[in-house]
């Protein structure tokens, strides 16, 4: 029966159709309410956990990052007290996010600060690790990170390593003032005194804020024996951090060796000392205002209890160039034998610092140590010998060259010693120079010809830095010009000269009996070349001068 089961077939698919339909509609009828309830409820649940955990996230780096900020900006003060509240200051941030990139980085700056600057015991390791963890938990490469792993290089490793690394940064594009303070330090290191200041420059335009630039900015020039300069670079930290120890202490050196404001110094030793007390001091710091002290000693001719003071200094921070140089500067001044050995041990610490040598050369040939000048002199040649700089036109110049102060230096050395001759050669050396000392080196020269007595020859040299209006910087080349010209008979024009090197010594603070001795000087002179009118003219127009 085809037809049949055609109708059976129909049937059967249609009522299949049929269950199927009461299924479908049977599920929906008991699924509808309450499923949809649950997940509304499961939705919600989530999207409000999401929320709540971006929300929490949120706040989270919105809490360090003003944690942070707080932290740094109480850092940049950068005094003892100062770096110990800003470390526990990221301690709290470390706490909420031991990963904070910003906080670890910070922390290995405040730690290496107090590494090598301050001596804290144990900051050493902690700048290490702090360093690493910082690494691990950003690999970028940050600016001020970066600069603080190249000051852990300069010293692990040496300046030209620090260099090297610098650069590959600044060829990237680096250029935070971290970076330039690092780089000013690694140039220093190498002896390249002109680069060197023009990193630090740059780091103190950057970061004008920050004292801790601008005092090692000023250190450097206290190494270059530039009072006047370091003077500058300190009272910029100060008016960024009036209470800054390491620029007061600096500040206060630098008038001692300018020999200015000295009572102020002594009251700035007073008083950082005296923080000490308080537990505001590092055993850097303490050092730093012992060897202020020792200067001050050596000011007031006090020469054993400079010694005593820098030794004192020492014992606390056997690093302290400043400690190693009043040290070797008051054995050098009362004329010890064991000055050589003090200058040597001063220099091998800061191998690279002008002033130690000339300093130490010029007071051992005063002591008669001749061979000990030189041979300080041959260290400084040693240090600095090959170094090179661009100049203008694209060529290259060697820096020793130029240095006029290392050849004006040497020169006086051999003078002193009665070696005219070579005296001479080195005098010219300083002159072709064409540098900062071209005025003193043409002086120095022409006392040399004073000394052979050969007038005619010094004449050459001296009216060029002995200006008719008074207004030369050396008031010994006048003096010698005032000899010169009473050679020649020349006693008014002679007496002239005279009177612009008493009045230039009374400025500086030459002693009434110095001058008095010079004055009667010329008195004699004068009569013994029957000239007593114009002595007795002379004695009722100086003295004044210099009363």
């Amino acid at each position: 029966m085809p037809g049949a089961s055609s109708q059976l077939t129909f049937e059967g698919n249609h009522m299949a159709a049929a269950d199927a339909k009461d299924v479908n509609t049977g599920w929906k009828k008991r699924e509808s309410l309450p499923s949809a309830l649950i997940q509304i409820v499961l939705v919600a649940a989530l999207l409000g956990s999401v929320v709540f955990f971006v929300i929490q996230r949120g706040h989270k780096r919105k809490d360090v990052s003003d944690k942070l900020r707080e932290a740094r900006n109480t850092a940049v003060r950068d005094n003892p007290a100062d770096i110990k509240k800003a470390l526990g200051q990221l301690d709290e941030i470390l706490a909420i996010d031991a990963d904070s990139p910003g906080a670890l980085s910070t922390a290995a700056h405040l730690e290496t600060d107090l590494w090598l600057f301050h001596k804290v015991p144990g900051a050493e390791q902690k700048a290490k690790d702090f360093l690493a963890h910082a690494e691990r938990a950003d690999p970028k490469a940050q600016e001020d990170r970066m600069g603080t792993k190249a000051e852990h290089l300069l010293v692990t490793q040496g300046p030209q390593a620090a260099n090297d690394f610098l650069e590959e940064l600044r060829k990237k594009g680096a250029a935070s003032a971290k970076l330039f303070y690092v780089q000013g330090l690694a140039l220093k290191a190498q002896g390249n005194i002109k680069l060197s200041r023009q990193a630090f420059a740059m780091a103190v335009d950057k970061a004008w804020k920050d004292p801790e630039y601008s005092a090692a900015f000023g250190e450097a020039f206290l190494d270059e024996g530039q009072p006047v300069q370091a003077i500058d670079a300190f009272n910029k930290a100060i008016s960024a951090n009036p209470d800054h120890f390491r620029s007061r202490l600096g500040l206060a050196l630098a008038r001692v060796y300018r020999k200015t404001s000295v009572k102020d110094a002594a009251d700035t030793a007073v008083e950082v000392l005296g923080k000490e007390k308080e537990a505001e001091l590092s055993p850097g710091l303490k050092a730093r205002a012992l060897a202020l002290k020792a200067e001050l000693y050596n000011f007031e001719t006090q020469y054993d209890e400079a010694v005593a003071a820098a030794n004192a200094a020492l014992a606390v921070n056997p690093d302290d160039i400043w400690a190693l140089y009043a040290r070797a500067r008051a054995l050098g001044l009362k004329k010890d034998a064991g000055a050589a050995a003090a200058f040597d041990a001063a220099v091998a610490k800061a191998r690279t610092a002008p002033q130690f040598y000339f300093e130490g050369a010029t007071l051992m040939q005063a002591a008669g140590n001749t061979t000990g000048a030189l041979a300080l002199l041959d260290k400084y040649e040693a240090a600095f010998k090959g170094i090179t700089n661009d100049t203008a036109d694209g060529k290259k110049e060697n820096q020793l060259d130029r240095d006029d102060r290392y050849w004006l230096t040497r020169g006086d050395v051999m003078r002193d010693s009665g070696k005219l001759d070579e005296a001479l050669a080195f005098y010219d050396k300083a002159i072709a120079a064409k540098n900062l000392a071209l005025v003193k080196a043409t002086y120095a020269k022409a006392s040399v010809y004073m000394a052979k007595k050969d007038y005619d020859k010094a004449a050459e040299l001296l009216p060029s830095i002995t200006p008719v209006d008074g207004t030369g910087q050396i008031p010994e080349a006048y003096w010698a010009l005032g000899e010169v010209l009473f050679s020649k008979k020349d006693w008014a024009t002679g007496c002239q000269m005279f009177a612009f090197a008493l009045t230039k010594h009374k400025q500086n603070s030459v002693p009434r009996e110095q001058l008095n001795a010079m004055l009667t000087d010329v008195e004699k002179k004068l009569i013994t070349a029957g000239q007593k009118p114009v002595a007795r003219l002379w004695v009722d127009e100086a003295k004044p001068m210099i009363q």
